[in-house]
């Protein structure tokens, strides 16, 4: 990962640059491919009074992120409006490693959701791991078209998910068609990619409470059944759902996105 990161020193007049440092913020937030960003106001030095006042921390996925954020129009907006209220501010890009293990969301993280949004579903144990399609059918005793899979794309950096059931695949020129762009600009995350923008490993993604808020499409087939179930948040767990709360909760739009080939290994349930 990788950091803009700015500091501000004292202004001469406090109230005015409260005005403007709230406005470089918004307009920082921005900019294309921001993973987060922070601010902080700085409340001592052990050296005495501190130089600085405030900090601005802006984090994207790589250097070629942030040099798209930079040279983009919303980019070059932010900076002739930094530049033009804090002059003096000092500017660096920093290269963070962080190596803590980032511990997946589980089957209560979702539970916890459901209850706050208010969503009729549940979450249920049927005593089996359920890793795939074929593996939840059998745990459920039901047809494999009645579990539904959340699969992930990026579509130029930009993730999407899309809702598919049985032992179709997802074809991800459809998610090309669909969006009218070029299927060399999509592709399918890989596990580390999916865990980071969902929160849950592969396997077990839900397709609700998603850690990052994505677009979404659901294959029409998914809509045969009434109820339907899905990745649960853990290798143990499903979420039992109405289809019609399903596109209703993740506001999926329906199109055609399953392979018209014949049945595959599914590549996430």
């Amino acid at each position: 990962m990788v950091k803009l990161v700015i500091l501000f020193p004292s202004p001469d007049h406090a109230a005015t640059f409260d005005v403007r440092y709230t406005r470089s913020l918004a307009l920082l937030a921005k900019m294309p491919g921001v993973r987060q960003i922070e601010d902080g106001a700085v409340i001592g030095s052990p050296t005495g009074s501190p130089r600085y006042t405030r900090t601005i921390a802006v984090a994207f996925d790589d250097f070629a992120a942030l040099d798209t954020a930079l040279t983009s129009p919303e980019g070059v907006a932010a900076g002739k409006d930094l530049m033009d209220f804090a002059p003096d501010a000092e500017i660096f890009f920093v290269e963070t490693s962080d190596e803590r293990v980032q511990q997946p969301l589980t089957p209560e993280n979702l539970q916890a959701y459901l209850a706050d949004q208010g969503i009729p579903a549940e979450v249920i144990f049927p005593g089996a791991p359920t890793p795939t399609v074929a593996a939840a059918a059998r745990a459920l005793g039901v047809e494999p078209d009645q579990i539904v899979k959340s699969v992930v794309f990026l579509v130029d950096g930009t993730p999407f998910v899309v809702y598919g059931c049985g032992m179709r695949r997802v074809d991800p020129n459809k998610l090309a068609k669909r969006l009218n762009i070029s299927p060399k600009k999509v592709r399918l995350a890989n596990a580390d990619e999916v865990q980071r923008l969902t929160g849950y490993s592969v396997g077990t993604v839900p397709p609700l409470g998603l850690k990052t808020p994505m677009p979404a499409f659901i294959d029409p087939a998914v809509q045969a059944h009434d109820v339907v179930y899905a990745g649960g948040g853990g290798i143990n767990a499903l979420l039992r759902i109405a289809t019609d709360d399903l596109i209703k909760y993740t506001r999926a739009e329906v199109a055609p996105m399953l392979a018209d080939d014949a049945p595959a290994a599914p590549p996430q349930a």
